[in-house]
Parts: structure tokens; sequence; C-alpha cells
């Protein structure tokens, strides 16, 4: 005679924040997936010859989720950003106690090696991007300006660079002479994005360090 015994053990009702982490988990997984599937598909293809059912299909994930999650085809692009913006942080944090001329040396290495690697249909991608650029130029790569922002306001607040121009600003032409090279050189001369990249820098900061006439001085810096 079997006899059925009753467990001591009951299910315990996720929370809603384990819940909200379960979801958050999901959508990086499935934004992974996605876009690492589209990125074997754009080695060697455009990215007009490639659908969203096909990435889907590559990527086992379902169409809806990939609009979920990129909006458009060219929502893959800011998955791209966001991968190198990582990679960038990644090389600042191993540098340690560096200033900023040197951080930003590093993020300018992360673009360098990201678009070296890149494939005809991520250029493709940035092309459409530079040709129809929305008035809040730095949508595709907001963690690459937050990046930017913040080591910015970390040198005007250690006196490296004065405050003169406001971080905001500041950050905004430091992450446009970084990445307009990329969009420049993507319809020239590849070989030339590493030159056009480091001379931009260059300049960009050696205004960034110039002393400000009197009558244009600020005290401190301003956001």
């Amino acid at each position: 005679m079997l006899v059925r015994v009753k467990s001591r053990y009951r299910p315990v009702a996720m929370t809603a924040a384990e819940a909200m982490d379960g979801r958050v988990r999901r959508r990086e997984r499935n934004a992974a997936l996605l876009y690492d599937a589209a990125a074997e598909l754009l080695a060697t293809r455009s990215l007009d010859e490639i659908s969203v059912e096909e990435i889907c299909r590559r990527a086992g994930v379902g169409r809806a989720t990939f609009f979920r999650i990129f909006e458009t085809k060219e929502g893959l692009l800011r998955e791209f950003n966001r991968r190198l913006t990582a990679d960038a942080a990644a090389r600042i944090d191993a540098a340690g106690d560096i200033d900023l001329r040197a951080a930003l040396g590093h993020v300018r290495d992360a673009i360098i090696e990201a678009w070296g690697h890149a494939g005809p249909g991520h250029a493709s991608m940035a092309l459409t991007y530079a040709y129809h650029a929305p008035e809040r130029i730095h949508d595709p790569h907001p963690e690459l300006y937050a990046l930017v922002r913040q080591r910015i306001e970390r040198a005007m607040a250690s006196g490296e660079i004065p405050g003169v121009v406001p971080a905001s600003l500041a950050a905004s032409l430091a992450v446009i002479n970084l990445t307009a090279p990329v969009a420049w050189t993507l319809s020239h001369r590849a070989d030339e994005l590493d030159e056009l990249s480091g001379v931009l820098l260059d300049q960009w900061y050696a205004g960034m360090i110039s002393t400000p006439k009197p009558d244009r001085r600020r005290n401190g810096p301003r956001p």
C-alpha cells in the first residue's frame, strides 16, 4: 500500500522585486541572443539584406520580443554601442588612477577595436543613422556619453580641466570628436580612423585644458 506523504515545503510566492529581476534577466538574455544572431548575419551582409524574421529564427526568439527590445533593426546599433562602452569602461577600470586624456584614450581604443572588427552590416547601420540623425545626437550611445561625462566631471572636480564649459556640453563635444571619424571613414578611407580619431581627441583635450581669458572664467565646474 502506497502512502502519500505531504511535503513540508510549500512554494513561496516571488516578491515584486524578484519578478522584476527575472524579467530584466530574460530581457538581457533575449537581447544578447538577438544581437549575437544579428551580428553573425551582419558580418557578411548589409542591414537591408537581413530581415527581422531571419534574425529571430537564428536567435530562437519571437518577433514581438525583437521589437519590444530594439523597436527597429537600426536599434541594433544601440546594443553595439552599449557593448563598446562596456569594453571602454573595463579598460579604464583596469588602468587605475589615470587622467582624463588617458581615460578618453581608452575610449578611443575601444571604438577603434569595435569598428575594426565590424562587418558591412554594422557599417550600413552607422551610415543610415548618420544620414538620418535625430535631434538628440547621442540616442544611439547613451552609455558612452554617460561614461565620458562622468570622467569629465571628475576631471573638472580635480582641477585637471577648468569648469568653463558645462560638463554636459564638453561631454557631447568629446563624444562627437571620438565617433565622428567612424562615420567619415566608413564612406571614405577606413585606414584613416586611428589617425583622425587621435588628432580630434588631442584637439578637444587641448581646448579643454587651455586657460580661459579672465572675462570668460567661471567659478567651478558647471553641469
